[in-house]
């Protein structure tokens, strides 16, 4: 997530959020798609999206401790997954 978040940004994120929310299994399918050891980061990942903040430092804070504790591999496959939802909900996660 960029640090500094545009007002166009924010509102993006805001309806992807509101989407995600009324609409969970969009991401929860998406994440069963990922390798077991992926999964896991990936639901905190999810739920820190869904929180209602726009500090885009503390959400970068906490996405930067989720993948301090993950292989590169699995840190490739979340970003990989960030990419493909970011592309899907026409937002930057």
């Amino acid at each position: 997530m960029a640090d500094k978040l545009t007002p166009e940004m924010i509102e993006k994120i805001k309806k992807a959020r509101v989407y995600l929310k009324e609409n969970p299994a969009v991401l929860d399918d998406s994440i069963a798609k990922l390798s077991v050891d992926a999964q896991g980061p990936a639901k905190k990942m999810r739920d820190l999206f869904l929180s209602d903040s726009v500090d885009a430092a503390k959400m970068k804070a906490a996405g930067d401790q989720i993948r301090a504790n993950c292989s590169p591999a699995v840190v490739k496959e979340l970003e990989d997954h960030r990419k493909i939802m970011s592309e899907k909900l026409g937002a930057f996660l």
